[in-house]
């Protein structure tokens, strides 16, 4: 039984390991940085427009109209800081090891993964916010019914074309990030599959 043992033995100590390529994790940490500031940096750009709306146009805008856009920041004010909370274990800058790049990095998939969920769910709530941004200008007759109509008329047709492309991409980004996180982890546990 012995020799059965060392043979077995013998034949697990010649089974080939695949140990994790340290550079390339920490290669793809640096790149996953960059990208994440980046997103991060168009994110608060993108809080700019409705104050800018507000700012400039505020003399030619009607209280319920400035009361959107206002609504509008302060709910993307919220977006964007989730988001970004989210997208934190990337925008550090400090000099960690190796073993705490690849812990990050696993962690900021994760959010990456829930980033993409926010935006297909996001999606959904582009369109009941659409709907109900139009009830409420028809109801409190903010525009001429002509006006009104050309404007539903656009945001229905700007939506039908970028939403399903919104979708399409945030489903990928879900899908990519899933497998990045699975191929992470057999890497950093030497499975093969």
């Amino acid at each position: 039984m012995s020799e059965g043992q060392d043979s077995l033995s013998q034949l697990w100590q010649k089974q080939k390991v695949e140990q994790a390529d340290l550079l390339e994790v920490t290669k793809k940490w640096r790149k996953v940085r960059l990208k994440q500031r980046f997103y991060v940096l168009l994110d608060f750009l993108s809080l700019a427009i409705p104050f800018a709306i507000i700012w400039f146009k505020a003399d030619k805008l009607d209280s319920f109209t400035t009361s959107m856009l206002i609504a509008l920041a302060v709910v993307g004010v919220a977006m964007v800081v989730y988001i970004t909370w989210l997208r934190r274990f990337s925008l550090g800058w400090s000099n960690s090891s190796t073993e705490q790049h690849i812990q990050q990095l696993q962690k900021q998939i994760q959010n990456n993964i829930k980033i993409a969920n926010f935006s297909l769910q996001s999606v959904w709530l582009v369109v009941i916010l659409s709907v109900l941004l139009y009830v409420c200008l028809y109801y409190f007759q903010v525009f001429p019914p002509e006006k009104l109509k050309d404007k539903i008329v656009f945001t229905v047709s700007f939506n039908a074309i970028v939403l399903p492309c919104i979708w399409v991409w945030a489903a990928r980004r879900k899908s990519r990030f899933s497998r990045e996180l699975a191929e992470l982890e057999q890497l950093l546990h030497g499975k093969n599959s």
